[in-house]
């Protein structure tokens, strides 16, 4: 095995187990200098310290060396972590939702040991963010998927509110009852979501939503949004802690 491979993974047995360089370094009697040459692929540890090496990351040499993979948990999200941390700037998201994607299907076929009658997608290439609606609701856990959102919610621990929440979500709800608001603020969601630094006036969002602007600035007057003046005329976004209602509720109609 190349020096490349065999420095790739003890990197990579180091992370998981939680070993900073200088902790596995200690451990086997070596510089941190010399840790640091394996996993750049400098050069190769020397074999008498494989089964050492092998022992602490509990792994057989075979596995230490790359000729059996692990597979278990841990070592899928170490690897998703390593995939995401060398994706660019912004291209995070789309990856994850192509990853819940494929998970909300896994969920949905109890770890596809039931079929379900969607056409089989490659979830790393097709477009994904299209959908009708999707929900499976288990003793385990719920989730769902409806246009371009995804949901999970696990069994364990649910926490019903208390009555504060109650209250709030009472609040919440009787706000966005009114059509008016809906029709706004989902208005306003869709001319500005894919452009984080775009503000847009009362009169584009009263055009796209149907509205009269005094309409549109009453049903708006409440609700938590970001509002900047330019040219002496006043702009909105939605608040980016309220930004995820629109598609969030799409879930609630089936039409």
């Amino acid at each position: 095995m190349s020096a490349m491979k065999i420095g790739k993974q003890i990197a990579f047995l180091r992370k998981q187990k939680g070993f900073t360089q200088e902790e596995l370094a200690n451990a086997l009697g070596v510089t941190n200098q010399a840790v640091s040459k394996w996993e750049s692929s400098q050069c190769c540890p020397d074999i008498q310290l494989l089964p050492h090496m092998a022992k602490l990351f509990d792994v057989s040499v075979d596995e230490l060396l790359g000729y059996k993979k692990t597979n278990g948990l841990g070592d899928i999200c170490l690897k998703i972590k390593d995939y995401f941390s060398a994706l660019p700037e912004r291209a995070a998201f789309e990856s994850a939702y192509r990853i819940a994607a494929l998970l909300h299907e896994a969920a949905a076929t109890d770890g596809y040991k039931k079929e379900v009658p969607w056409k089989e997608k490659d979830y790393s290439a097709d477009a994904v963010s299209s959908w009708g609606m999707s929900v499976c609701s288990e003793p385990e856990g719920s989730t769902g998927r409806k246009n371009n959102a995804l949901f999970f919610a696990l069994g364990d621990g649910y926490i019903s509110p208390n009555g504060a929440q109650i209250r709030a979500l009472k609040a919440a709800l009787e706000q966005l009852s009114d059509r008016n608001t809906l029709q706004a603020v989902c208005s306003l969601y869709a001319l500005t979501q894919g452009n984080f630094d775009l503000y847009v006036t009362a009169d584009a969002i009263a055009a796209a939503a149907h509205l009269k602007v005094d309409e549109t600035e009453t049903a708006l007057r409440d609700f938590p949004l970001i509002v900047k003046e330019e040219n002496g005329e006043c702009k909105y976004r939605l608040d980016g802690s309220f930004a995820h209602i629109p598609p969030l509720l799409s879930f609630f109609y089936t039409v």
